[in-house]
C-alpha cells in the first residue's frame, strides 16, 4: 500500500510529532508498504531523501519564530498537489492542521484520496504562547475550534493518542467519533537495564551518590520547566540530587538564568538536544531515579511513556492527559501544576522510599505494556486497510 504522511514535524526534529511519525513511518516501511512523508526542509531549500526505507519531500521553509530549531513550510500548495500527483497514494494521514496538511487535505479531497487525521495538541498549548492576548484568549479558541471542526470533519478518520483529549473533541460537534490509539512506544529500545550507570555518571559528571532527578523534552513556554526548578531548593534541603534536562528550547537561556538565581548551578545540569534515535537516550532514562514532567496540557506525553518503559517512578502535572498514565501513588504522583512546594514533597517522598520507588517502577512497567508501539503500528494499519476497501 502506497502511504503518504503529512507533517509540519519530522526527523530530525525532537517533538511528539516527529518522533510519532517517523516511528510510525518506519514501521509501516519495515512492514512492506511504501512510505512517504511531506515535510519542511531543515536548512530552508526544497530537498528529497531517503531515511529507512522512507521517501521523505523536504519543502522550502523558514524558521519557526516560536520553536527553536524547527522550520515552517512556505506556500507549499502548488507544490504538495504536485507530490501527490506524482506518487499517487492509496491513503494520506496528517499530523497536524497547518499549512502542509491543509493543502495536502483539499488535494486529497478533490481527487477522492481516504484522508486520516490524528491529532497531537491541545488549545492550550497555542493560548500559551499567545500570553500578552490573555483578554482575547476566548476569541482565539473559538476561531481555532471552528476551523479544526471544519478541518477535521473533511478527513474520513480522526484519532487521538488519548481519551482526555479524543473526549474533548467529541464535544465539538465532529462527524464521527475520534479513535483514541496511543502513540506507543518501543519496549526494545526503552527497558530497565542496570549496566551502563558509570559511564553517563561520568559522561555528565555527576557524583555517584546523587539521585538523578530527569526531564526530557522541549525547553519552551509550554512546558512549565519554571515550576520544576523552584521545587529543586526544597528538595535539596533534605535530598542530594541532580537534575538532567534533556532537550533544547526557546527559554533555555532563561532557565539557566533562573537556575543561577536560585543557585542550584551545582545541581542542575543541560544536556542540550538529544537525537531520540540516539542509543543514549535509552541509557539516560535507565539512570534515573524519578522522572518529572511538569506540563499541565499534554496530550498524551511520548516522554513520559519511555520513562515508564525504563521502569521508573513518575512525579507529573496533574493536567491534560497525563492522569491516563500516571496513576496516583501506583506508578507516581501527580502534583499541583502551579505548585511548586506539592511537586518537591512528591520528589522526596519517593527518594525516601527504596521500596515505594520500586513498586512504582515496576507498576509503570506493567501499564507501558498496553501502549508497545507495535500495537499503535497495527491499530493504523487496520485503519488504512479499511480505507482502502
Amino acid at each position: 500500500m502506497k502511504i503518504l504522511i503529512a507533517t509540519e514535524s519530522f526527523y530530525p526534529n525532537i517533538s511528539g510529532v516527529a518522533v510519532f511519525s517517523y516511528n510510525l513511518a518506519k514501521m509501516l516501511a519495515q512492514n512492506g508498504h511504501e512510505l512517504y512523508v511531506i515535510a519542511p526542509s531543515t536548512n530552508g531549500d526544497f530537498y528529497f531523501e531517503k531515511i529507512d526505507q522512507i521517501k521523505i519531500y523536504r519543502l522550502k521553509s523558514r524558521q519557526n519564530p516560536w520553536r527553536k530549531g524547527h522550520f515552517i513550510s512556505k506556500a507549499p500548495f502548488k507544490k504538495v498537489a504536485q507530490i501527490i500527483n506524482e506518487v499517487k497514494p492509496d491513503v494520506i494521514h496528517l499530523q497536524d492542521p497547518a499549512a502542509i496538511s491543509l493543502a495536502t487535505l483539499l488535494v486529497a479531497r478533490r481527487q477522492k484520496i481516504p484522508v486520516v487525521v490524528t491529532n497531537h495538541f491541545s488549545l492550550d498549548y497555542v493560548v500559551s504562547y499567545l500570553k500578552w492576548l490573555k483578554p482575547i484568549h476566548f476569541v482565539i479558541r473559538f476561531i481555532l475550534n471552528t476551523y479544526l471542526g471544519w478541518f477535521y470533519n473533511r478527513a474520513q478518520v480522526l484519532t487521538c493518542p488519548s481519551k482526555q483529549i479524543a473526549d474533548y473533541f467529541t464535544d465539538r460537534h465532529l462527524k464521527s467519533k475520534p479513535i483514541v490509539i496511543s502513540n506507543g512506544v518501543d519496549l526494545g529500545r526503552f527497558m530497565p537495564e542496570y549496566g551502563d550507570r558509570e559511564s553517563v555518571l561520568n559522561q555528565w559528571k555527576i557524583p555517584a551518590n546523587k539521585s538523578i532527578l530527569l526531564y526530557v523534552g522541549r525547553l519552551d513556554v509550554d512546558k512549565n520547566i519554571e515550576i520544576l526548578l523552584r521545587a529543586l531548593p526544597k528538595v535539596l534541603a533534605k535530598k542530594q540530587i541532580q537534575l538532567l534536562l534533556v532537550g533544547e528550547g526557546k527559554i533555555m537561556n532563561q532557565m539557566k538564568d533562573l537556575v543561577k538565581e536560585l543557585k542550584i548551578e551545582p545541581n542542575v545540569t543541560f544536556t542540550g538536544q538529544i537525537d531520540n534515535q540516539n542509543n543514549n537516550l535509552p541509557k539516560i532514562y535507565q539512570v534515573a531515579a524519578i522522572f518529572i514532567n511538569p506540563c499541565p496540557i499534554e496530550t498524551q506525553g511520548i516522554a513520559v511513556l519511555e520513562a515508564m518503559a525504563s521502569g521508573l517512578p513518575i512525579v507529573a502535572a496533574n493536567g491534560g492527559a497525563l492522569p491516563e498514565l500516571i496513576k496516583d501513588s501506583e506508578n507516581g504522583y501527580l502534583f499541583k501544576s502551579d505548585d511548586s512546594a506539592d511537586l518537591a514533597q512528591k520528589i522526596i517522598q519517593i527518594l525516601s522510599d527504596s521500596k515505594l520507588a520500586q513498586k512504582m517502577g515496576q507498576k509503570s512497567l506493567e501499564i507501558v505494556e498496553a501502549h508497545k508501539v507495535e500495537n499503535t503500528f497495527k491499530e493504523f494499519e487496520k485503519i488504512y486497510e479499511g480505507l482502502k476497501k
